[in-house]
């Protein structure tokens, strides 16, 4: 049996991060004014029910002294910073003086309400992370800081960002920056099934240029008319799909909300999914990727790669069947004039009324330097292909440990003569490693990036795109529903939701 193992466990290990429990709030020190007075009373008409929701006064954007020292920044986050990211944090304190004091809480609505309330209270962190209601939901309540006078989009430092800077730019101004993107989602697959069929490999058709629509939907067909057992596409829905045309559903364009549902492009991307569908050639959504590829009846899984890659080369190999886990972009739309993908990011954004403006602008530029560090990127490269086998640091039978006696080298143990445990090696080739990096780097060129602001709004917006057979764009393609009609029934709804904040974003 072929075994092989293409992804890093460090990669893996940061996707699957679990959020802590939200701590409660620190309460801010009195001075007797009626600043502070009015502030408290501010945070307390501010409950768990409205804190994401209430609209702050615009943050007052401060002069800031780069001479300064660095000090403590206040940081409020979903999970453990400080011990996750040690060594950056140590390295925080060595090249900049700084140190973090962190508030954990959970991700999603309890954490932005946090947000909201310390903000109200007049005790704002200084730096939080960026999440997809930050834009522009949490920027058209004034919940952050312009950064335009901190940081220089035109500066080595953040090559490559500027053109994504700018699709964040909201009324003029940039509030957020991300330090690196990430892949979003890929097409994952495993090359000795379509080998045994005989079927052509994703892998060449993108790197002779034919990784198209026409291509993508020709392996469906070819895949499910071999058994009635076979899917040929499942996982996330429309979304990445409609990346590739080159248009986003809702987009927000620095001074505009334009919602881009009546789109030939979009109307006929969703015709072609809708189409797939209804030839039986896509699952049910989302699938466990440990899983997905266990009995051979998948052909394809629309998923973030980096997660759903590894999980399924570790499932393969522990359950012995014979695997070599490939990625490849969601396939190009033939008729676009480019080749364009979705993307997600990583970053972080200064609240109003953050008191250290200077540490949070040093802590964001110490993210970035150490990720294109030359030495970083070749190092990471280095340790994401690294084919070599691996093995566990204590002998499975008498617990001798290879690694306190320094004899890692040895195959067998010394102390009982039991062989040495292979370990699970997680790895890339590097033309998988290459292409990942492609997917992330708009330096690179190999991609126009899209980040679809469909998610930044509000939850009943949300729901109407994403989460049943009945939404825009779960419906057409997992149960064959019409988008024509489904347009037809939320159009109206979206542009109510989106002209509240178009009035919001008129006014600022």
């Amino acid at each position: 049996m072929k075994r092989s193992g293409k992804i890093s466990a460090a990669l893996l290990a940061a996707a699957l991060v679990t959020a802590s429990g939200c701590g409660g709030g620190r309460t801010p020190a009195g001075t007797g004014t009626a600043q502070t007075t009015a502030a408290a009373q501010t945070a307390n008409e501010v409950t768990s029910e409205n804190a994401a929701n209430v609209i702050f006064t615009e943050a007052e954007v401060k002069e800031i002294d780069k001479d300064q020292p660095t000090g403590t920044i206040k940081i409020l986050i979903y999970y453990d910073l400080v011990g996750a990211s040690a060594d950056l944090v140590d390295l925080f304190g060595s090249r900049y003086g700084g140190t973090i004091e962190q508030e954990i809480c959970s991700s999603g609505t309890a954490y932005f309400e946090k947000l909201g309330t310390l903000v109200a209270a007049d005790d704002s962190p200084d730096i939080t992370r960026y999440e997809w209601a930050s834009f522009p939901h949490g920027i058209s309540r004034n919940m952050y800081t312009p950064i335009d006078s901190y940081i220089d989009l035109n500066s080595d430092l953040w090559i490559g960002m500027k053109d994504i800077a700018e699709q964040f730019a909201y009324n003029g101004r940039h509030y957020y920056v991300p330090y690196q993107l990430s892949s979003n989602f890929a097409i994952n697959y495993n090359k000795p099934v379509l080998e045994e069929y005989g079927l052509s490999d994703p892998m060449e058709l993108y790197r002779n240029g034919e990784w198209t629509w026409d291509s993508f939907r020709d392996l469906l067909r070819q895949w499910c008319d071999i058994s009635p057992d076979h899917i040929g596409y499942t996982g996330v829905g429309a979304m990445s799909f409609i990346a590739t045309t080159g248009t986003k559903i809702v987009d927000v364009q620095n001074t505009e909300i334009i919602n881009n549902l009546n789109s030939e492009k979009i109307v006929r991307c969703m015709e072609y999914l809708e189409d797939l569908c209804k030839q039986g050639l896509t699952g049910n959504g989302y699938i466990d990727p440990g899983e997905a590829f266990v009995d051979g009846n998948l052909l394809f899984l629309g998923m973030e790669p980096v997660w759903s890659y590894g999980a399924a080369c570790e499932s393969l190999y522990k359950k012995n069947i014979e695997y070599e886990m490939a990625f490849v972009p969601f396939p190009r739309d033939p008729a676009a004039d480019n080749y364009y993908i979705a993307y997600d990011s990583f970053g972080y954004m200064i609240p109003s009324g953050a008191k250290n403006i200077k540490g949070a602008v040093d802590w964001i530029t110490l993210n970035r330097e150490e990720k294109i560090d030359p030495d970083n990127v070749a190092k990471e490269k280095a340790e994401q292909t690294d084919s070599s086998t691996k093995y566990y640091g204590k002998c499975p039978q008498c617990k001798y440990s290879y690694i306190e006696n320094h004899t890692e080298e040895l195959t067998v143990c010394p102390e009982c003569g039991a062989e040495r445990k292979v370990k699970f090696n997680a790895y890339y080739s590097e033309e998988q490693y290459d292409l990942l990096q492609d997917m992330i780097s708009p330096e690179n060129g190999k991609f126009v990036m899209l980040f679809d602001n469909v998610n930044g709004f509000n939850a009943d917006l949300s729901a109407m795109f994403q989460g049943g057979d009945e939404s825009l764009l779960d419906g057409p393609l997992w149960a064959g529903a019409s988008f024509t009609q489904l347009r037809e029934s939320y159009y109206y709804p979206i542009e109510t939701i989106l002209d509240e904040y178009r009035e919001k974003l008129k006014n600022s």
